[in-house]
């Protein structure tokens, strides 16, 4: 599904007209732009601009601060992955770049009842956005029902698919951006607590996590640990 956007919204400057338009070429059609983020950057906050984003490549984070201070991690947002600012901004979500991002922008019109996209890329918003629901409620499942190694192992085992193929050949794992923190703040643990985790994981023969780089040492006895079904994630698009 990225290779499909991608196709046809091609490598075009800043604020160039893009190709999704509808066969009328109607004028307001939202116009994307291609826009690159360097890691730390807040790509929206609440009370910000009201678009769409299209992710390209890079990690972002979805969270919330709140009012003790505390933060929740809502979602890791990844190459493929769209969202529409207007729900961040009900639910008072932060997106933040977690390494270098490059996404598309689309604009939404103002007082409009949704995001004016052209067909193919609306195709690709409504299933994007079915899948992160599927996967809200995967990791509500997770925080309530499994217990610390359970919910880590899971949430690794969906970003390792949601990342993609590794590009070393035999070798089982993933880059990770991630901190201890982000980790813990997605699974309502503390960092004390997550380093214990992936210690016992690692003495176990489960997973490696070092220096940014996730290593499954036996990814099929992880996912029989942890009860770990990759339906819920759909068709990999990466």
């Amino acid at each position: 599904m990225v290779g499909q956007l991608q196709a046809i919204l091609g490598s075009r400057p800043l604020r160039e007209p893009s190709p999704l338009q509808t066969d009328q070429q109607r004028p307001e059609v939202a116009l994307a732009r291609k826009r690159v983020f360097p890691a730390g950057s807040i790509l929206f906050e609440p009370g910000g601009r009201t678009c769409v984003l299209y992710f390209i490549s890079g990690w972002s984070v979805s969270r919330r601060i709140l009012t003790n201070g505390t933060r929740i991690v809502i979602d890791f947002i990844l190459r493929g992955d769209m969202v529409w600012t207007l729900s961040s901004e009900m639910t008072q979500e932060t997106i933040q770049a977690l390494s270098d991002v490059t996404a598309y922008e689309f604009a939404v019109p103002t007082g409009g009842a949704g995001p004016d996209l052209p067909q193919k890329a609306q195709q690709t918003f409504l299933h994007e956005t079915l899948k992160r629901q599927v996967r809200m409620t995967e990791r509500l499942a997770n925080i309530a029902r499994r217990d610390a190694l359970e919910r880590t192992g899971h949430l690794l085992l969906e970003l390792s698919l949601r990342a993609g193929k590794p590009d070393r050949p035999g070798f089982d794992g993933f880059d990770c951006p991630l901190t201890q923190s982000d980790i813990g703040d997605a699974v309502g643990l503390s960092t004390v607590h997550i380093n214990r985790v992936l210690k016992e994981m690692r003495l176990k023969g489960l997973l490696s996590f070092r220096n940014g780089i996730v290593e499954f040492l036996d990814r099929r006895r992880l996912a029989e640990l942890v009860d770990f079904d990759s339906g819920y994630l759909g068709t990999n698009s990466g």
